[in-house]
């Protein structure tokens, strides 16, 4: 599939030409905004077999917040890691973002039938060996909780949980549910990545609880040991 076909709109023809043009624009921005920072990493050493396809079973599952999402899809791009999006306009649109950056994608949403529908394309390219990137908290929120979809599929795929936290100097924050970062111009950005997270098979209730719970505040923790990176190099 090719990327204007994603915005095939026969209805509303403008949304279509607007779609396709979009992504692009946003590219042609971020990806020189992406530039300018002095960005930094630490934690990544085991994490990098899976980004340089050198790992032996089932992938890895990347997850960061949706707010810092930006900094993964530029560091981490054109490494083959996968990434789940919804259906949504604004999921559309993120796809097209994703792709240009190298992120093939797999579609999911919010929704029951469309989240298990990614749970099993999910499942399938972890045990084939690939790697996904994940936002716990997407598409909707809460902001920086995650939702148990990340547990389901770390455990049906025998998948390590890589928490990723950023920490950035200098930002703007959009209106948005989740106040998205946009970094300023040569900032300083710092991107952990915390210790690699086993979740065993056949959870029942409470173990998906606990396992959720497990992650959000790995996620929390990276987050904190980022920020922390990132103030020690001031």
């Amino acid at each position: 599939m090719k990327l204007r076909d994603y915005y095939r709109t026969e209805s509303e023809p403008w949304n279509s030409i607007r779609n396709a043009v979009s992504p692009r624009l946003l590219w042609a921005l971020h990806a020189p905004l992406m530039c300018t920072l002095r960005l930094s990493g630490s934690g990544m050493d085991e994490g990098a077999n899976y980004l340089e396809g050198r790992n032996a079973g089932a992938g890895a599952i990347f997850v960061t917040w949706h707010d810092v999402m930006l900094f993964p899809m530029f560091a981490f791009q054109h490494h083959g890691v996968h990434v789940i999006v919804s259906h949504s306009r604004s999921g559309q649109l993120a796809a097209a973002l994703w792709r240009l950056h190298g992120w093939p994608t797999i579609w999911g949403s919010a929704g029951k039938r469309e989240g298990i529908t990614a749970l099993r394309k999910g499942v399938t390219k972890l045990r084939e060996g690939k790697s996904i990137g994940f936002t716990p908290d997407g598409p909707l929120g809460p902001r920086h909780r995650a939702q148990p979809g990340v547990v389901h599929l770390a455990s049906h795929a025998g998948a390590k949980v890589v928490p990723l936290g950023v920490a950035v100097s200098r930002q703007w924050s959009l209106p948005t549910w989740d106040r998205h970062c946009i970094p300023k111009p040569f900032a300083k950005a710092h991107l952990h990545a915390g210790r690699m997270l086993d979740v065993p098979p056949d959870l029942d209730r409470d173990g998906v609880e606990e396992w959720r719970l497990g992650i959000e505040n790995a996620m929390l923790e990276a987050q904190g040991e980022a920020r922390r990176k990132l103030e020690e190099s001031n």
